[in-house]
């Protein structure tokens, strides 16, 4: 695993930004409170789909992506090994929101 940079992540998160506003996704980015093992997370909603991607600097991820009208949850857990691995977690999280419809 990596030590990763938050503002690695919010980097990541600016540069889907465009793409999901053309989709009609709304999303957040927060940051947690600082730790030993920070964390920062995106929350993405469209319709009835909604999903969030937690990233702490430990390098681990985790994807939760749900439909609000049937209240399936579909997670998926990520162990980093580059801050270029962040593209194909919010690459996942934008394919789930985008072709579910």
């Amino acid at each position: 695993m990596i030590e990763l940079d938050l503002a690695q992540f919010a980097a990541a998160v600016h540069a889907h930004a465009p793409r999901w506003e053309r989709a009609g996704i709304r999303w957040q980015l927060t940051f947690g409170p600082e730790r030993d093992k920070s964390a920062a997370w995106v929350d993405c909603e469209t319709g009835d789909l909604a999903g969030q991607l937690v990233v702490w600097t430990s390098g681990e991820a985790e994807l939760d992506a749900g439909n609000l009208a049937t209240g399936v949850i579909d997670q998926v857990h990520y162990e980093l090994v580059s801050p270029h691995e962040l593209g194909t977690c919010l690459d996942d999280l934008t394919n789930w929101l985008t072709e579910q419809n």
